[in-house]
């Protein structure tokens, strides 16, 4: 029996939206999500209670629900930064899920819901309009009180944390710790849920975190409201956030199936293995199995067992550099990665018949061109099963599993033929254009005309101002011409939008079309 999945997004961006159904549709789910009139869009959070008696409705006769909890109790993920709803409105909410398994009992209830961020910089793009100017001393408040509660702030830092009081108003950072709180009690009372059977499993995510702040104290304290109610070792928390959708995707594919694709993880660096990607709390070694198990899968005991070669290309101390300090169009080429090796296991998995995909983590928001280049002189762009590289380290390994999972259902069963294989590689080259055309080199070009002027005195990288289609015209060329210098054969046409109006990402959209561009 095929999966009947209710998907409940994160927001209305793609890779929240699309990209899950994507994984669905490969692993042979029908899958079904909220219409866009019912969403969000950027800051405006979507309509809360449209979206209920959608869910409500469409899980009468589903297998599984994946639930964003952010979208139900707050309209979105950066409407859970924003909104000024109490305690007990987003409570009520949370609580009502319960019904889905009064009138569906057999109904399995996938659901996460983030410990919010706090970026450690300025700027009000996604968060309140203070953030702006006092962003990042908010960010060093958390650190430092957080240390200070662990018994392990410097002198140095507890003199800083009171002149972050001095600069910071009063009314900001009360309005900051408030929401926050709400936003933690809303989390514990999910935990609650989770512990009555009405969500099968629960994820909390730690969107952009780090080894010290907001959101890894308040990870401690979950962890403890989870122990008291015997749920510690039932509960997923790790770095993450836009990939969750495709994970939980996943995992419904494997249950349904009863299959638990056994994985082999492979890395381009021994030393990256033990390196810390930015936004997050722990070493990539650490994150990747946490990936695997929540998407419904396991890790082989030798390579010869696995199903999926799962080939991660890490951080390292240089390649964290790139992003920050250097130009991400250009090559670098790194003695701490073993390329050609990497490229040898890759052609070795692919010659034993396992599903191979790699994620792309060493640098965030975007493909490594080194990496790229050496699939693309080894032909293995088209021979790898998928390919992620977009936003942070696990924003790409969470796709990147999701897709490699479904990929293996859909073989076992004997589907992964025809119009899933194409779907499936279509998939794999939107990853291509966007992480590695978009990502890393044609939005760092458009941004070069935004800052010399070429759209005009008022568009910024953060707000287009009604230039988004002459910019998404711009990028559409650019990309199709990156997509004819690094591809033999296109099948698709290309054409790119700017879902939030900003430069961050874009929404592709690739039409089939009968012979190469």
């Amino acid at each position: 029996m095929n999966p009947r999945i209710v998907y409940l997004p994160l927001d209305e961006r793609p890779c929240n939206y699309d990209y899950p159904q994507t994984v669905a549709r490969i692993g042979g789910a029908e899958i079904t999500v909220p219409p866009m009139e019912i969403m969000g869009n950027y800051k405006i959070p979507a309509d809360t209670e449209a979206l209920w008696e959608w869910l409500l409705r469409e899980s009468r006769s589903a297998s599984h629900a994946v639930v964003s909890m952010d979208l139900l109790c707050y309209g979105g993920i950066v409407p859970s930064r924003l909104h000024h709803s109490t305690a007990e409105e987003c409570a009520r909410r949370a609580n009502r899920l319960g019904e889905l398994k009064g009138q569906n009992p057999g109904l399995r209830v996938y659901a996460f819901q983030l410990i919010t961020r706090a970026p450690a910089r300025n700027g009000s793009g996604e968060e309140p309009d203070y953030y702006e100017h006092h962003g990042y001393d908010i960010f060093r408040y958390g650190v430092i009180s957080d240390k200070e509660n662990s018994g392990a702030a410097a002198p140095s830092e507890l003199s800083e944390k009171e002149d972050i009081l001095r600069r910071v108003p009063g009314n900001f950072l009360e309005d900051f710790l408030a929401r926050r709180e709400i936003n933690f009690l809303t989390n514990t009372g999910t935990i609650d849920l989770a512990s009555r059977g009405i969500i099968d499993h629960l994820v909390i995510p730690l969107d952009d975190c780090a080894e010290y702040g907001f959101a890894p104290a308040e990870r401690r304290r979950l962890a403890l409201k989870a122990a008291e109610l015997v749920m510690l070792s039932k509960i997923s928390m790790y770095p993450g956030a836009d990939e969750m959708g495709c994970t939980l995707i996943a995992r419904a594919l494997c249950d349904t199936a009863n299959v638990s694709p056994k994985f082999w993880v492979e890395y381009s660096s021994n030393t990256g293995k033990l390196t810390i990607p930015p936004y997050e709390d722990r070493t990539i070694g650490e994150t990747v199995p946490h990936h695997i198990r929540t998407a419904g899968a396991s890790s082989a005991k030798h390579p010869g067992e696995a199903d999926i070669a799962l080939m991660v290309n890490p951080p390292t101390a240089f390649s964290n550099r790139i992003k920050f300090e250097l130009d991400r169009r250009k090559l670098y080429m790194e003695p701490e990665r073993n390329l050609p090796a990497f490229m040898d296991r890759i052609k070795d998995f692919l010659a034993a018949g396992s599903v191979c995909a790699v994620a792309d983590c060493a640098v965030p928001d975007g493909a490594d061109q080194c990496l790229m280049v050496f699939l693309k002189e080894q032909n293995l762009l088209g021979a790898i099963h998928g390919y992620s590289g977009w936003n942070t380290s696990s924003n790409a390994m969470g796709t990147a599993v999701a897709h490699a999972a479904a990929v293996c259902i859909a073989r076992k069963q004997g589907s992964f033929t025809g119009a899933v294989q194409e779907l499936s590689d279509k998939f794999r080259f939107s990853r291509y254009i966007e992480d590695w055309g978009y990502m890393t080199q044609v939005r760092q070009d458009i941004i070069d005309l935004i800052n010399t002027g070429d759209f005009g005195p008022s568009v910024t990288v953060r707000d287009l101002d009604g230039k988004g289609a002459a910019i998404a015209e711009e990028a559409t060329r650019r990309l199709r011409a990156f997509a004819g210098e690094n591809f033999a054969a296109v099948p698709w046409d290309i054409s790119a939008e700017m879902p939030w109006n900003r430069m961050f990402e874009i929404r592709l959209t690739l039409t089939r079309t009968d012979g190469p561009r």
